[in-house]
């Protein structure tokens, strides 16, 4: 299945337009956040475009007799970078006005999900 090619200007595009519900206050804040959550999930769909090519483990050895297994520096990069991502998105997320968590949850799934 082919991917569209990922635009971390869209990401940032699309993450400014939930700043934007934000109070002015606190837009500013957050203009280091959305920077970073952009460039994470660009770095995010490179790593997924790797490991799908390549797998989650890669093969190793260290000398002769000891080779084996292991997960691949991809795939460790993978779920660090992820955790911090949600992370930030979960800090943005904070930052909304308050509103009932269901309406919450959606909208950030509808942005979650979006592929444009």
């Amino acid at each position: 299945m082919a991917r569209a090619v990922f635009s971390a200007a869209k990401e940032l595009k699309k993450l400014k337009l939930i700043a934007e519900a934000l109070p002015e206050d606190k837009q500013k804040v957050t203009e280091g956040l959305i920077a970073d959550a952009a460039f994470m999930a660009e770095q995010l769909e490179k790593l997924r475009l790797h490991i799908t090519e390549h797998g989650w483990s890669e093969e190793y050895q260290n000398g002769a007799n000891q080779f084996g297994k292991k997960s691949s520096v991809e795939a460790d990069a993978y779920v660090k970078v992820q955790k911090s991502y949600a992370s930030v998105i979960k800090q943005l997320t904070d930052l909304l006005p308050e509103q009932s968590e269901t309406t919450a949850g959606a909208e950030i799934m509808t942005f979650l999900n979006k592929n444009d």
